[in-house]
């Protein structure tokens, strides 16, 4: 990505955090930022039997994309990437736990929840997959995501046409008290991205 784009994103990327209610874990040093909402979808059960019921409250997760993109810049290598983002990933895991713990809504919530095309590995990681309906919101989501593609990954055009059927929009989510059983205080971060 060259810097002028990158820029133009930064500046847009403020205006967006600045228009929305998302949250940041800890600016500049995690690839999350959140936001506490009612969920809203099918019953979700996660890899350790919890269950997050439509009216559930969550925290919502979404990859800060224009941080990542930041950490990407001048990496060519698609492995290079994936280790970068599993990285960032591990790293950013037990910042939310901790951040999800100094909640005043704490006690409420069910569980973390993302809406992602980058579901690939989650699953050591504790998180389990579903699919999303594709109505006309996850649609539009989609489109988002890929453009984001586009522009962040150095051959994101080849990407996004060869991808193009092995992209399924899914969402992640794990419960509560896995967070932070695996990430919380005193815990290490175990599994793998890749």
């Amino acid at each position: 990505m060259n810097s002028s784009l990158l820029m133009l994103w930064g500046l847009w990327d403020d205006v967006y955090q600045r228009c929305t209610r998302l949250r940041y874990i800890e600016k500049g040093a995690n690839i999350f930022r959140v936001v506490p909402l009612r969920y809203r979808g099918e019953t979700l059960v996660t890899s350790d039997n919890q269950k997050i019921y439509n009216g559930d409250l969550i925290v919502k997760i979404h990859i800060h994309n224009y941080y990542f993109a930041t950490l990407c810049k001048g990496v060519k290598d698609d492995l290079r990437l994936a280790l970068l983002l599993r990285r960032h990933i591990m790293l950013s895991l037990p910042k939310l736990a901790a951040y999800l713990e100094t909640m005043a809504e704490r006690e409420s919530i069910k569980g973390i929840v993302g809406t992602t095309m980058l579901h690939k590995g989650v699953q050591p990681l504790g998180f389990s997959i579903s699919d999303v309906p594709m109505n006309w919101f996850f649609r539009y989501k989609r489109w988002y995501l890929r453009l984001l593609l586009r522009i962040i990954h150095p051959d994101g055009k080849r990407r996004v046409q060869t991808w193009n059927h092995e992209m399924p929009l899914k969402r992640v989510y794990m419960s509560k008290e896995a967070l932070l059983e695996r990430y919380g205080t005193n815990q290490s971060p175990t599994g793998d991205l890749l």
